[in-house]
């Protein structure tokens, strides 16, 4: 039995995945409060390339990794 601490590759990457998407629409809920121009530049800018990088992310963790043996 593996220890309670070792994280495969697909785990760490599904971690990062869910964290930047966390954190774009985290960004992206914050910039509805704001009634500023600069408020849609965050959306677009900041919480849109967010959630994109963790959704490419989270495809690449499941087509990356080889199948396990057995």
């Amino acid at each position: 039995m593996p220890e309670a601490n070792t994280r495969t590759v697909i785990e760490e990457r599904l971690r990062w995945a869910g964290l930047l998407i966390s954190v774009g629409l985290a960004t992206q809920l914050i910039s509805f409060i704001w009634i500023h121009p600069l408020a849609f530049m965050a959306f677009v800018g900041i919480g849109c390339p967010l959630v994109v990088a963790g959704i490419l992310l989270f495809l690449y963790s499941l087509v990356s990794v080889p199948p396990h043996p057995g």
